[in-house]
Parts: C-alpha cells; sequence; structure tokens
C-alpha cells in the first residue's frame, strides 16, 4: 500500500499537478481586463479568459471571484494560496506578492476633461492644487499618498466609479491605463474623446501580473508559473490578444 501511494505521488510530482492544499481567485474589476458580464452573470475579460486557461493547465477547477479592491486588499491578501490578478507590478508592489507571471503590460497617465482647460499640470509637482480621483488603496492611492497628495484624493470603491464621477465633474484629473479607460467609457456609455492626456506617471509604468499572496508555498507559484508559460506559447493565447485588440 506505502509503495502504492509513493508511486501515485512521483506521477503527481511529474505531471506537476501537486494540491497540498486549496486556493483562491481573485479580482476586482477593471475593464477590458476583467469584469463582470450583465448578460451572463460571470467573469468575463482578457485577463479572465487567461487566468482561466491556466487554472486548467494547472489542474485546477477553482471559481473567479470579483470583489471590490478594498475587500481583497483587508480579507485575502493576509492569507497565503490566494491567487491575484491583475496586479500591477511596480515599485510600488514589488515586495507584496509572490510573482506568478505577467498578463498585461500597462502604465498610468493623467487626464483631464477637454472642457477643463483651467487644469494645468505637466508633473507630480504641480498636483497639488488639484482633486484627482483614484480607487481605494490601489498602487495609485499609495504612490499620490507618498508624494504627498493624500489631502488631494478623492477615493472611489473601484475604477469604474471613479471614471463615473470624473465624468460628473466630482474632481479635477484621473490617472488612469488608457485601454483601461477607453474600454470603461464604452461600458459606462461616456465619451473617450472628452478626455485629454497631460502627462504619465512613469514610476508607475510595468505590466499587470498573476500573482500569489505572501506566505504561498515555492512549489505552488512555480505549478501556475509553468502553466502561465504554456499557456502563453500557445495560439489560444494569441487569439485572445487578437480578440480584445491588445
Amino acid at each position: 500500500m506505502v509503495i502504492k501511494v509513493l508511486i501515485c505521488f512521483g506521477l503527481a510530482l511529474l505531471s506537476g499537478r501537486v494540491w497540498a492544499t486549496e486556493i483562491g481567485v481573485y479580482a476586482p474589476e477593471e475593464a477590458p481586463y476583467q469584469y463582470l458580464d450583465s448578460s451572463s452573470g460571470q467573469a468575463a475579460g482578457f485577463a479572465v479568459e487567461v487566468v482561466q486557461l491556466v487554472l486548467k493547465e494547472a489542474g485546477s477547477k477553482v471559481p473567479i471571484k470579483l470583489q471590490p479592491w478594498p475587500r481583497i486588499e483587508c480579507c485575502v491578501l493576509e492569507q497565503p494560496n490566494n491567487l491575484i490578478f491583475t496586479v500591477y507590478r511596480n515599485q510600488e508592489s514589488e515586495l507584496d506578492y509572490r510573482w506568478v507571471g505577467s498578463l498585461v503590460p500597462f502604465k498610468i497617465v493623467v487626464y483631464r476633461l477637454k472642457s477643463r482647460q483651467d487644469v494645468q499640470a505637466s508633473s507630480v509637482s504641480e498636483l497639488g492644487q488639484y482633486r484627482i480621483g483614484v480607487a481605494a488603496q490601489g498602487s495609485r492611492f499609495r504612490y499620490l499618498s507618498k508624494q504627498g497628495l493624500a489631502a488631494n484624493l478623492d477615493i472611489a470603491n473601484n475604477d469604474e466609479s471613479n471614471i463615473r464621477k470624473f465624468f460628473h465633474g466630482r474632481f479635477d484629473l484621473l490617472p488612469e491605463d488608457p485601454t483601461m479607460l477607453f474600454y470603461a467609457t464604452q461600458r459606462l456609455g461616456l465619451d473617450f474623446s472628452q478626455v485629454e492626456r497631460l502627462f504619465e506617471l512613469t514610476e508607475l509604468a510595468g505590466e499587470g501580473y498573476l500573482a500569489f499572496t505572501l506566505g504561498t508555498e515555492d512549489a505552488l507559484v512555480s505549478q501556475f508559473t509553468r502553466a502561465l508559460e504554456k499557456v502563453k506559447s500557445g495560439s489560444a493565447y494569441q487569439d485572445l490578444l487578437l480578440k480584445y485588440g491588445l
């Protein structure tokens, strides 16, 4: 019996699918990467479809749960073995996760409404006189707070709520990923042509990653890293890039 168990365990090791603990998979809504499809009631988007392929490759049937970022931060990040996406990997977040692999490139651009020509800024040092909209507790929130701008921040629960407030004139400036902003305006019935780029926050440029929470075992991180690499080398991944225009 012992020999049989050892053989089965050895085969599991060779296949790379060893599940000693259960995992959770969580993501905040960030269209077009991950969002709740109103027609199906299911998680959808580029990153969701990629992660579904990764989960299948890794032999997992764990469902993807969409939750507001503040809830993920307070209830999920403190526990090991939770898989999170899309996490922005940059100087602000480098030590906060066990990184699996990149899903999408991203950058953060500061926007104003074209109707607000009175709003003039070309660098972070010129933001002190303006209200700036950010999602709660994200990398933009942390970065701008560290720049001494915490009192200037208008905080929303998520990016789409933040974008709505921006278009309704609730604050002056919106730091946002251009691709996310374009898709979000389409989903929300807003006019993307009303916004105007001012400058990029180059310190926040990086890539959106699939990542495990701290405390996750090396073997589990390696297993999902291999699964993601295999998915990205396949035709299904290229098809998704074309589907979402990325």
